[in-house]
């Protein structure tokens, strides 16, 4: 009789196990990790604090490209602008819509990080992956931006803009690649993409080389326009900003191969996603569409070093990985049935064991934020706080007469309407290349022309 309840109750784990239901449970506990993050930094947004330190940066050359100041200052000035132009004109022309371009470039984001989630999804389906998979590659890029990535998610920033573009010019590619046409087309958006944000480089080097190795007509063809499309447009920047625009991007900085061994670190954050997709494309190494998907982790990866080894590059450098292992995990997902460690397995097991190694990764992290605003009184005084902080320090710093820095905390000087003085980070590279002198700021400070002020920490969101 004990033997017999034994096997009964034996038959109801694995009917559990087994049900589409329980399955159903960890797609929709995913969903909901990225819905309740995602929601924290749209509430954010919208706060009188400082994200991050070049949200002034970017306002100051937003208002630029508006016709405030030169989008691109000669070399006599301690400001640098080392981006490419068109997130300032976009992100001043929706500034003067809305009427604060720190708002409207905190809007691009939080639009653009959809944007990409839906662009990834949609590859997803292009890769052959199931409309299931698609979804849960979409909400797992939500999730772990909103989880891993927060301070660029809402943030003033152009990088989750030009991710935007460039994943739906990707997306262009695949679907280009399905019909066997049409490849120039995304290519051109590609080359647009680089002019909103220069460090974005996977997925182009992805379809250069897909073409490069199954299509060399094409892959001629695409480069020589890719090639037009860039002179052609760096051309047009140099019409209108002259020598000064070169001498800007090609601002000096320091690079350092010891900069890596802290870096792998940082792989944390996309780790699960990570491995499951490289064990994938071992599994299913015959797949060409995995052989595709994994050659752009790989070129992700090796751009994430790279710029990593350069000093004053953030996190935004692995958002490229997060993309690419976003698209790999929904390709594993779909797959994850065939596998060798999972052919003792029912297909929903393994998606389960999948799902549920995922959401435990993405729910072990110190951003409470999302439940603290809710059910944390001291954490919305907290909020308060940073915000009568943040302008109280505006409104200090407008009192004071003359030019004045913040040092890296640029939105206090931008919010009490000072000029655009002291780029601090581009000058200590300057001057660690010597095309300053070492006390550039220093003998601003002695002559009476610069006040250096130090802003109350609290303004700035702690990460």
């Amino acid at each position: 009789m004990r033997c017999v309840q034994l096997e009964s109750h034996s038959l109801l784990v694995t009917t559990k196990a087994d049900d589409p239901r329980y399955l159903g449970a960890l797609r929709w506990a995913l969903y909901i990790i990225a819905i309740w993050s995602f929601a924290w930094t749209v509430y954010r947004a919208f706060l009188n604090v400082e994200i991050e330190n070049n949200e002034g940066w970017n306002a100051y050359f937003a208002d630029a490209a508006m016709g405030k100041m030169p989008l691109y200052p000669s070399t006599d000035q301690l400001i640098t602008n080392n981006y490419p132009p068109l997130s300032f004109y976009i992100v001043g022309l929706v500034g003067r819509f809305i009427g604060d371009p720190v708002l409207a470039g905190r809007l691009l984001s939080l639009v653009a990080v959809v944007a990409i989630a839906t662009a990834i999804a949609l590859s997803v389906r292009r890769l052959g992956g199931s409309g299931v998979a698609a979804r849960i590659s979409g909400a797992f890029f939500v999730a772990t931006m909103s989880r891993f990535f927060m301070p660029y998610v809402g943030m003033n920033e152009p990088q989750l803009f030009a991710e935007a573009v460039m994943t739906f010019a990707f997306l262009g590619f695949l679907r280009a690649r399905s019909n066997d046409r049409g490849y120039v087309g995304p290519v051109l958006v590609m080359a647009l993409a680089g002019f909103v944000k220069h460090n974005i480089i996977a997925m182009p080097l992805t379809a250069f080389l897909w073409l490069g190795l199954h299509r060399r007509r094409e892959a001629v063809k695409c480069l020589c326009v890719a090639a037009i499309a860039i002179v052609t447009g760096t051309t047009i920047c140099y019409a209108l900003f002259g020598r000064n625009f070169f001498l800007n991007i090609l601002c000096p900085r320091d690079y350092s191969l010891k900069r890596l061994l802290r870096v792998f670190g940082e792989l944390e954050w996309v780790s699960v996603g990570l491995v499951l997709c490289l064990y994938n494309a071992w599994a299913r190494r015959r797949d060409v569409n995995v052989q595709l998907c994994s050659c752009l982790i790989a070129i992700a990866a090796g751009s994430y070093f790279l710029q990593k080894s350069g000093a004053g590059v953030a996190i935004n450098a692995q958002f490229d990985l997060v993309i690419a292992v976003a698209m790999g995990l929904g390709l594993a997902f779909t797959q994850v049935s065939l596998w060798p460690v999972a052919r003792p397995l029912r297909s929903e097991q393994a998606q389960a064991i999948l799902l549920l190694a995922v959401c435990a990764r993405l729910l072990a992290s110190k951003q409470l934020q999302p439940v603290r605003v809710i059910f944390d009184s001291s954490f919305r005084n907290e909020i308060v706080m940073r915000e009568r902080a943040m302008t109280d320090s505006v409104e200090r710093v407008r009192r004071i007469p003359g030019d004045v820095t913040c040092g890296r905390n640029m939105l206090v000087t931008y919010r009490a309407g000072k000029p655009f003085v002291v780029d601090e980070f581009n000058v200590q590279e300057r001057i660690f290349a010597g095309a300053l002198p070492k006390d550039a700021v220093a003998a601003r400070v002695a002559a009476g022309t610069l006040t250096i002020v130090e802003v109350d920490p609290r303004a700035r969101w702690p990460h």
